[in-house]
């Protein structure tokens, strides 16, 4: 009976170890359960809002959610989403094109040129900050011939 037991106990410690560390591939399981953050094919709202999660100062996945929310029809989050991006990073145009457009599809038109203007000041020349002011200008009512103070766009 002791010749079985120094016999067994080498390969039920084997299997035991086997069964404890077996993965798949090199992950390991906290790592397959981690959204892959680093490809742009992994867009659904959920996924970026994992990520988002991970990296809460990202101004990029910010702007993806937002307008995510956006194709969604949920605008205040949308905002929201927008708004947070602005306040890491306020010099980032493109995020305040997204704001000033949506802002415009509310009807608020001083909103969205506040917002086209500063887009235009991160943008040099954009000719799609340039069309929002000129669209937000005319929806206020305001000659478009003129450029807003401190802004230089092309009629």
């Amino acid at each position: 009976m002791r010749r079985w037991i120094d016999a067994l106990w080498p390969a039920a410690l084997l299997v035991l170890f086997v069964g404890t560390f077996r993965t798949t591939g090199s992950e390991s399981t906290d790592d397959r359960a981690l959204p892959n953050c680093e490809t742009s094919q992994t867009r659904d709202l959920a996924t970026l809002e994992r990520c988002l999660a991970l990296d809460a100062q990202n101004v990029e996945l910010m702007r993806d959610i937002g307008d995510e929310y956006l194709a969604a029809g949920t605008t205040d989050r949308a905002e929201a989403m927008y708004r947070r991006a602005l306040a890491i990073d306020p010099h980032d145009g493109a995020v305040h094109l997204r704001l000033g457009e949506l802002l415009l599809a509310r009807g608020n038109a001083e909103a969205a040129r506040t917002e086209a203007e500063a887009a235009l000041a991160s943008l040099p020349g954009n000719l799609t900050a340039e069309g929002l002011v000129e669209r937000a200008v005319l929806r206020q009512g305001h000659d478009a011939t003129s450029p807003p103070s401190g802004t230089r766009w092309r009629r």
